[in-house]
């Protein structure tokens, strides 16, 4: 009929799929570059990238190596080819004879997940050939059409970086970068280790002058070294790994450590997948199942699993690796007997690190500290206290420093009667009934509980005494300065937890000047919240108290001066703590339960000033405040201190 054949065509814009999607951190772009230059046989890397600040348009990522370059027609004939299938046209090796990491001819399209243009100057055996890629142009492409590479002139030659002139070798500049976060270099060296399992005698990488070295962690537990599965038919090499073969017949190596702390970062936690010496599959989990016991111990889990098996196809049939080249194609059935066989050692490690754990808190709390405390109690007391401490090491994900502050917490409370009878009654019963027990108490605090809510009805009572006596014309000197001194929570009741958070100093015998110098008075008080050393000063807060009844019964009231002289301390303190460079907040709070009418109009006004924030309040409004709080806290204890609580209540019943 004449016409032309439909036609499958591409367009430009494909790059952004197979480039800027696939690869959208600096991480995922320098691998691949250094995946480039293993295939060019290259014996170092040399890496360079700006760590720790945003970068700009005129930043550059820059990657060379010392492998045989390229001439101008391999250059076009294979490196400018996307999609060229190397490890067929190859065989699955390098011209020195190495396992290609390349396959769908895609990787130089890494370059364009972190810039917009990559400059190559690449010489074998003396013969330059330098282009540019730009990420723009090549989008912009028309369907069916090349892309035409801009030849570029003016690059210096290569050198090492001992400034040795390389015959062969490559150089890849990205510019423009597209990222503009700062990168971490804690962050990047340890997620590039994690990519490469590369024999350094065989190619080194350096990263800003700083050889990469193989991942490695401080561990607390590592199998299969510290312990084998039971029936376990692998090896176990000097340096740690087991080696055996899954059913069918596969050879895979492995590790699983655990950190003796939580990693906090989620690129580290996990077990990847190696093979050929690269990243097939970022850390993961097997993809298993989570049950209670299994979930303890998971945010301190790496390992590694080294299968070159998964990547020694040559063909798209044969690939088990996604496009992005960092994870496993999991729903593969080729690849479920790794994972299967993954979960299980998994699950049994995880599961015998706790066993571990358990055993090591038991033999920790046998202390010369815990002997210590235990000195002042009977024979039989000191046993059976001993015996709750290793209870308390044997449940859940124990850390031994928790177990010795659990049964300090138990040995205090070994004085209170409510807790001492309830011991004594647990004592008798059975050994599981026991552990469930102490495995609650531990859980959920509720020793601690006992003692707060002990705490709290203390404080309720001197709430009351002071309410009290402020109605019964308790004078400002000394009574009421002396009961604030004692117990500054009853002013805010944040305090009660300045032992976890913050310092309280009392800056009376440290404030220079203590007295006004106008007035010769003093200050009633000066507190300064703080964060805990060396954090520097956080809020000031300065408190001028009145009282709030007459000895006849009647209100005093505070008058128009006396409101003044209270602002004129705060200025004063204001204006002092403003020369700093970070100077903190400061707070005004006056107590008072009445003003005069011109003092009250003064008050208010004052109130609405910007400068420092002035609050007035009546000790109504301050005990009422305190003892709503303290009260909803004494709810809380009774609800979540269980029987150590409760049972006291039944008792003063």
């Amino acid at each position: 009929m004449g016409e032309e054949p439909l036609k499958l065509k591409f367009i430009g814009a494909l790059i952004e799929q197979l480039g800027a999607q696939l690869y959208p951190s600096a991480t995922a772009t320098v691998a691949e570059l250094i995946s480039n230059a293993w295939d060019a046989d290259a014996q170092n890397v040399w890496v360079r990238i700006p760590f720790g600040q945003s970068w700009s348009t005129g930043g550059t990522i820059e990657v060379l190596d010392d492998g045989h370059g390229m001439t101008r027609e391999q250059a076009q004939s294979q490196y400018l080819i996307v999609g060229r299938k190397r490890r067929l046209q190859d065989k699955g090796q390098t011209q020195g004879g190495r396992p290609v990491h390349g396959r769908k001819g895609i990787g130089k399209l890494a370059a364009f997940g972190t810039a917009e243009i990559l400059d190559c100057y690449t010489v074998r055996q003396g013969q330059a050939v330098s282009f540019r890629l730009d990420y723009d142009e090549i989008r912009k492409a028309d369907p069916g059409t090349d892309c035409e590479v801009k030849e570029t002139t003016g690059q210096e030659p290569l050198y090492s970086a001992d400034h040795s002139l390389l015959s062969n070798g490559t150089r890849i500049r990205l510019s423009r970068l597209r990222l503009k976060r700062a990168i971490s270099e804690d962050q990047f060296m340890k997620s590039m280790s994690r990519r490469f399992a590369i024999d350094q005698t065989v190619m080194r990488v350096f990263i800003n002058g700083e050889q990469l070295q193989r991942f490695d962690m401080d561990l607390e537990f590592r199998f299969p070294k510290d312990g084998q599965p039971a029936g376990y038919l692998g090896q176990v090499g000097v340096d740690g790994w087991g080696t055996e073969n899954l059913l069918n017949g596969k050879e895979v190596r492995w590790w699983i450590g655990f950190t003796p702390k939580p990693l906090e970062a989620e690129y580290l936690r996990g077990i990847s997948i190696l093979g050929r010496g690269k990243l097939l599959q970022r850390p993961f989990m097997f993809e298993r199942a989570q049950g209670v016991r299994g979930q303890l111990g998971q945010e301190y889990v790496v390992g590694e699993v080294v299968a070159d098996w998964l990547d020694t196809g040559t063909d798209v049939e044969d690939d088990l690796i996604q496009t992005n080249r960092d994870q496993l194609q999991l729903e593969d059935d080729r690849v479920q007997e790794v994972l299967q066989w993954g979960r299980l050692r998994l699950d049994w490690a995880l599961s015998q690190r706790q066993d571990k754990r358990q055993e090591k808190a038991a033999k920790s709390i046998q202390t010369p500290d815990l002997t210590e405390l235990l000195k002042d109690f009977t024979k039989t007391e000191q046993r059976h206290l001993g015996d709750i401490a290793i209870r308390a090491a044997k449940i859940g994900d124990p850390d031994p420093e928790d177990v010795h502050d659990f049964m300090v917490e138990v040995i205090n409370g070994f004085n209170d009667k409510a807790v001492r009878e309830l011991m004594e009654r647990v004592q008798y019963e059975d050994e599981g009934f026991q552990s469930n027990f102490w495995g609650l108490v531990r859980e959920f605090s509720l020793i601690d509980a006992r003692k707060n809510y002990s705490l709290i009805q203390a404080r309720l009572k001197t709430i009351e005494r002071l309410d009290a006596a402020i109605k019964a014309g308790a004078t400002e000197v000394p009574e009421i300065h002396n009961v604030i001194r004692e117990f500054p929570w009853i002013l805010d009741p944040r305090w009660s937890l300045l032992g976890d958070e913050v310092d309280l100093d009392d800056l009376q015998e440290r404030y220079k000047p203590t007295l006004d110098q106008e007035t010769g008075q003093r200050l009633d008080f000066l507190f300064i919240l703080k964060p805990k050393a060396p954090a520097p000063l956080d809020e000031i807060l300065i408190v001028e108290i009145k009282r709030g009844m007459k000895s006849n019964g009647k209100t005093h009231r505070v008058s128009e001066n006396e409101v003044h002289k209270f602002h004129s301390y705060v200025l004063g303190v204001y204006a002092g703590y403003n020369r700093n460079t970070s100077p903190p907040s400061l707070n005004g709070l006056m107590i008072a339960n009445g003003y005069t009418e011109r003092a009250d109009r003064t008050r208010r006004s004052l109130e609405q000033v910007r400068e420092v924030k002035l609050d007035f309040q009546t000790w109504g409004s301050v005990i009422e405040n305190t003892k709503l709080l303290h009260t909803g806290w004494l709810e809380v204890t009774r609800s979540s201190g269980g029987s150590i609580v409760k049972r006291e209540d039944e008792t003063k019943t």
